[in-house]
């Protein structure tokens, strides 16, 4: 997403995030219905290695795919040159900031899947990144906003790392385990992640590797203020995939927003 320091930040994530959520795709099929519902292209942001991307691609849909982060953009631009010409061709990749997004065009539909947002960590990122979304939408476009508010880990922070990852690279047969330590700053509602990751080859040492990723969750009195301020109206919101109604302690929700 960025609206932040020069560098690339997921640099140490990309390697392992395929691994870690690659194959999670239990919001493909709501992306699905709405994307063949819309005008083409669809914009993704935050679209990482391309977890959503190829599949949406391969379902026939155009899609811009938009991400801050180089080192993702090439592990999606590396999967792409594997896909056929006509699942290649519906892909336009692009690197650059949210907040400074600009891409001459307006879109039926734009996506910000998987908590991408809470990956910007201010209010003011947040607030720039949902006026310049609101930009790029044609009248009565739609704009689908995923995020998170961890109230158990508000509440009451692990002590202890916690295993996120025990598996085996297909391609090499090392095994990845992975561990989340968490911290929470409740005055800037930031969460923070320390990730340890330790990849056992099938003959060598164990090569440990650490890094942290931070996220902000804004709780729904916040949101729906920022989302009025952009000039975007929600017309729905849910938990989970399905359309359910979240209530008080909804850790995840599903925001359809719409441009008058």
């Amino acid at each position: 997403m960025a609206c932040r320091p020069a560098g690339d930040v997921y640099a140490d994530f990309s390697a392992f995030y395929d691994l870690y959520v690659g194959e999670w795709l239990e919001d493909l099929p709501c992306y699905l219905e709405y994307a063949r519902a819309a005008r083409a292209p669809v914009v993704e942001i935050g679209a990482g290695t391309g977890r959503l991307t190829v599949p949406l691609a391969r379902a026939g849909i155009s899609v811009v795919a938009v991400d801050s982060s180089a080192s993702m953009m090439a592990r999606l631009e590396a999967r792409l040159a594997s896909e056929p010409h006509d699942v290649r061709r519906r892909v336009q990749t692009l690197r650059a900031d949210v907040c400074e997004l600009s891409l001459g065009t307006k879109h039926d539909l734009i996506l910000v899947p998987f908590y991408a947002f809470n990956y910007l960590l201010t209010p003011e990122a947040q607030h720039k990144a949902l006026a310049q979304l609101a930009a790029h939408l044609l009248p009565k476009g739609r704009l689908l906003i995923d995020v998170f508010v961890p109230y158990a880990r508000i509440e009451r922070c692990p002590s202890e790392p916690l295993l996120k990852v025990d598996t085996r690279d297909c391609r090499t047969g090392d095994r990845i385990r992975g561990w989340n330590a968490y911290s929470m700053d409740t005055q800037r509602q930031i969460e923070t992640r320390r990730h340890v990751f330790e990849v056992t080859p099938a003959a060598g040492s164990v090569i440990r590797t650490e890094f942290t990723t931070e996220r902000r969750y804004s709780f729904p009195a916040e949101l729906e203020s920022q989302f009025a301020e952009a000039g975007l109206a929600i017309e729905q919101v849910s938990t989970g995939y399905d359309g359910r109604p979240p209530d008080a302690r909804s850790e995840q929700l599903l925001y359809v927003l719409r441009q008058p």
